[in-house]
């Protein structure tokens, strides 16, 4: 952080700590609840919110990393001497800008919600979309809020609204869901009490930045003034394209979802499927969306962790440390993708027993495990040529990728259902993670994942593999003939995940596939660093 000094450095990585810790917790939250909602709602109920959560999806990703991102880093430049126009400025520009942008939407989803339904070849959603639309209402005061505190280094308050609202929003949707189902309605009220609370959990986020505001005396920041016409379109031009570039890498698993919303059940009954039916096996399909998210939350703790580390590097021009950090990125993304992805397939009869009552579409969901490797690597990948200036390739890459999606559903549904959307969807998610993979490498000049590296990774999942093996194999000796229980695939399941984890971690210490020093770069590495040591001094 040249040019900064030492204490808004400090305050900088203790604010960006905050929003790493936060975001991790919503991410998780936001994957886990799935589970729960679909054994209230059943399959066909999940199907139903499922169809109308890309909608929200996109809304959120816009009003928490996309537009707060753009205004805090206007407003961080409006301290320098380099720029004239003020804080104030910046914000009533935004309101104006991201206004019009979510009344837009709000016009074109409420409105257009019929028109979308029947294309998605279910009119009842209408009415769940219609509500989903309210949500790009509330969208340009947290995203101005946000990017306001987040431009001084506070971090505070969006860490604090962001988690309230997901806590809100789940056990609004877990209770709601609940009992409008135990009281007779229908699997399309549930849903719908399901987007109601997402919309309550975006209000009383609302309201506590508004809290915020007015407690720190900041509301005159928000009140009156408009920039001059130059600096407006300055501001409305970062905003429009820097604000949907920086969200649109975690907006990617959101965006193949809305693939699948738009057509697949349609595919499924083109199929032959009847019209339940085709509902119940989308819902099934769409189990594998908690676990992607669910398995790539460590890798992506690590890409948001490394994000300051090479911007830091970019700024101060060192090409050998900048290399460095990005092969430990990626290393580290290979790594942990490839294992939660193997050991998810190993695991996956009982797991999905386990949170979700039954073993169907288990053959769909251990290939979509797959893409939790290539998603961890697009996560890294995609935050490392950001920081280089180049999200005119990562948007480009993105809609390649999901061009790819959607001619691949066409191509394999009708004839493999389920199972071709899942190929589908790891066949798109490959493809984004190799072009991002050619893009950087052109860009650095280098090699960027070493041999040595590779060959421990895969040695390391073999021995997981067997390790697996051997857990599935002696579940099956000892408890055939018994009859197969949620809590029997639960032992058998977190056995596994817990075995085939240290066995893999074990490995991979033991062949120094990292060095002290850079685990203690990753998040609880110092703690496998020391775990490290203590096994080294004892073989001493």
């Amino acid at each position: 952080m040249a040019g900064q000094p030492l204490g808004a450095s400090k305050s900088f990585f203790h604010g960006a700590l905050i929003l790493s810790a936060a975001a991790l917790f919503i991410k998780v939250l936001s994957a886990a609840y799935r589970i729960p909602y679909q054994n209230i709602a059943g399959d066909i109920g999940f199907y139903i919110f499922q169809q109308v959560y890309p909608f929200y999806g996109i809304a959120i990703a816009l009003s928490t990393l996309g537009f707060p991102v753009v205004i805090s880093k206007l407003i961080a430049e409006s301290q320098s001497s380099e720029h004239n126009y003020s804080a104030k400025e910046i914000v009533q520009t935004s309101f104006a800008v991201i206004g019009l942008i979510g009344a837009s939407i709000f016009i074109g989803l409420y409105f257009g919600s019929d028109w979308i339904a029947d294309s998605m070849n279910d009119h009842r959603l209408a009415g769940l979309l219609r509500m989903t639309a309210f949500y790009f209402l509330l969208m340009p005061f947290l995203s101005v809020f946000r990017g306001f505190y987040q431009g001084r280094h506070d971090m505070i308050p969006t860490a604090v609204s962001q988690v309230l609202e997901q806590i809100i929003r789940v056990a609004g949707i877990l209770i709601l869901s609940f009992i409008l189902i135990h009281q007779g309605k229908s699997l399309y009220a549930a849903g719908t009490g399901a987007v109601f609370a997402s919309i309550l959990g975006g209000f009383v986020s609302l309201l506590i930045l508004l809290g915020f505001v007015f407690f720190r005396s900041d509301w005159a920041v928000f009140q009156g003034g408009r920039a001059a016409k130059g600096y407006f379109l300055k501001i409305a031009k970062a905003l429009l394209f820097q604000g949907f570039s920086f969200c649109l890498t975690s907006l990617i698993l959101v965006l193949v979802q809305l693939v699948d919303s738009l057509h697949l059940y349609s595919l499924l009954k083109e199929s032959g499927m009847g019209q339940m039916e085709a509902k119940e096996w989308k819902g099934v399909y769409d189990r594998g969306q908690p676990l992607i998210q669910l398995g790539t939350v460590i890798s992506n703790s690590i890409s948001l962790s490394m994000v300051p580390l090479i911007s830091r590097c970019v700024k101060m021009g060192n090409k050998k440390e900048l290399y460095n950090k990005i092969n430990l990125s990626l290393r580290s993304a290979v790594t942990i993708g490839a294992a939660a992805s193997a050991g998810l397939i190993f695991i996956i009869k009982p797991a999905n027993y386990m949170l979700f009552t039954d073993t169907r579409g288990t053959a769909a969901l251990g290939i979509l495990a797959c893409s939790i490797l290539f998603t961890s690597l697009i996560m890294a990948e995609a935050s490392v040529l950001q920081n280089l200036g180049r999200t005119g390739a990562t948007v480009w890459i993105v809609f390649a990728g999901i061009a790819f999606k959607w001619l691949f559903n066409l191509l394999l549904v009708k004839s493999y259902g389920i199972t071709g959307a899942a190929l589908a969807s790891v066949a798109a998610f490959a493809f984004m993670s190799l072009l991002f993979y050619a893009v950087l490498k052109v860009e650095l000049k280098s090699t960027l994942l070493e041999k040595r590296h590779l060959f421990i990774v895969f040695t390391g999942l073999a021995v997981m593999a067997a390790s697996l093996m051997a857990v599935n194999g002696l579940f099956h000796l000892f408890f055939q003939g018994l009859q197969v229980s949620r809590v029997l695939a639960a032992c058998q399941a977190l056995a596994g995940a817990g075995i085939g984890g240290a066995v893999f971690i074990a490995y991979i210490l033991r062949a120094k596939l990292f060095n002290k020093e850079e685990l203690g770069i990753l998040p609880m590495g110092d703690k496998l660093a020391k775990v490290m040591q203590d096994h080294h001094e004892k073989l001493k």
